[in-house]
């Protein structure tokens, strides 16, 4: 880094990514910004520069090696798990500064050497108390996946079974196929009888053990309760959707057209998607497309992009937090709020591009079965060119909030 980079890096102020001090006087207190920057998305400890006032008090050759030797002291004894820094001296007119690069952890959560867990909150930074947060970090990281997580007292028989053939039709099209098994006549088949059909001598439960929906310990995960549950909601009552149609453009307003009974969505994800699109072409307007007075009319924001966005929702969605996907039908506007945010460094910008980062991996290569899309991060890119006017966004409040796609 450069003296002139350095002076741009100062006078953007503090943020979530750049931390000043002017001297390492607190292990503990440094620690902690070790910590912080960690479990969230890394940063920069800059050591020289006053965090009142901006101004630059560069440090002595000595000062420089004992700051260095410190601040690798402090990644090693005061992060726990340790972590590594690349540590940086930038020159400037009357001296040097030292720059502490901390890269986002891959093994979160990290805490300090007093069992704190901290992350950062905007130029701050605030301690971890919800063990949905801490899921949220593992699952990040790859030590968790709250998709494979058994669903205590669930067994198969609380699976629905047609949604069960619906998938392995799908899965295995080629094997039902070449049988004449088909959706029209896969109600005389058993579950059973269907299994066999796919492994020789399997039944449902040895082929949904092999399918890894049902765990070695006996237990179904969370990713099958959620694909073929009967009634999903009465053991995972979050994982559902709010959808109400407001007269008006707020979500303050005290009149609705329209608002789906909770009895309407619950189930699972496709009898969701099902009852979510419904509510869409209900509420929404049809509009004239063609000249022709007796042509059909289209929605007004096309049924592609709404599915991509409402799979994409239902999905993608974090399974640690404790919060329903909320549907909002505006006189001018749609809102699509999904809890969790953006993982692993995701972007808007790489969304929009086609980077496609999923969140809960078992379910994300099991779900396109069953729901409408492919896997390969090309659903908001397709969904952005029949409806270019969405806007997505992020929007912090005291803890991680959704992931908002709009679309007017």
């Amino acid at each position: 880094m450069t003296e002139q980079e350095l002076l741009q890096l100062r006078d953007l102020a503090e943020d979530g990514k750049v931390q000043f001090k002017e001297r390492v006087t607190d292990r503990y207190e440094i620690g902690c910004e070790m910590v912080a920057f960690s479990n969230s998305r890394g940063g920069k400890l800059v050591i020289g520069i006053n965090d009142k006032s901006g101004a630059i008090n560069t440090l002595s050759y000595m000062e420089l090696q004992e700051t260095t030797n410190l601040l690798t002291s402090i990644a090693s004894e005061n992060v726990i798990p340790n972590v590594l820094i690349d540590v940086d001296n930038v020159p400037t007119s009357g001296g040097a500064v030292v720059i502490a690069t901390i890269s986002e952890g891959k093994n979160k959560p990290y805490h300090d050497n007093k069992g704190i867990i901290w992350v950062k909150n905007g130029a701050d930074k605030r301690k971890v108390f919800d063990n949905s947060e801490l899921a949220e970090m593992m699952s990040e990281c790859g030590s968790f996946a709250p998709d494979e997580v058994a669903v205590p007292n669930a067994t198969i028989d609380d699976l629905d079974a047609d949604t069960i053939k619906l998938y392995l039709m799908s899965r295995f099209a080629p094997v039902f196929k070449g049988k004449n098994i088909n959706e029209l006549n896969m109600k005389d088949y058993s579950l059973d009888a269907m299994a066999e059909t796919v492994i020789k001598g399997a039944t449902i439960e040895r082929l949904l053990r092999n399918l890894h929906f049902v765990r070695p310990d006996g237990k179904i995960n969370v990713a099958a309760m959620l694909l073929f549950g009967k009634y999903t909601q009465r053991w995972l009552p979050v994982m559902t959707a709010k959808c109400i149609s407001y007269i008006g453009n707020s979500v303050g307003g005290t009149q609705f057209r329209d608002k789906m009974h909770d009895m309407e969505i619950e189930g699972n994800l496709l009898h969701q998607f099902r009852a979510i699109m419904n509510f869409f072409t209900r509420n929404l307007r049809k509009i004239q497309i063609e000249k022709e007075f007796n042509s059909i009319g289209e929605l007004e924001i096309p049924y592609e992009s709404l599915t991509e966005y409402v799979v994409n929702a239902l999905v993608h969605r974090s399974l640690n937090i404790k919060s329903p996907i909320r549907i909002f039908i505006f006189d001018n506007r749609v809102e699509i709020h999904s809890p969790g945010a953006l993982p692993n460094g995701l972007t808007i910008e790489n969304i929009k591009k086609g980077t496609s980062m999923p969140r809960n991996m078992f379910l994300f290569t099991n779900a396109n079965y069953l729901l409408p899309y492919t896997g390969a991060g090309s659903g908001v890119r397709r969904a952005l060119e029949y409806d270019p006017n969405a806007i997505f966004s992020m929007e912090w409040r005291t803890k991680k909030s959704p992931m908002l796609p709009t679309s007017s």
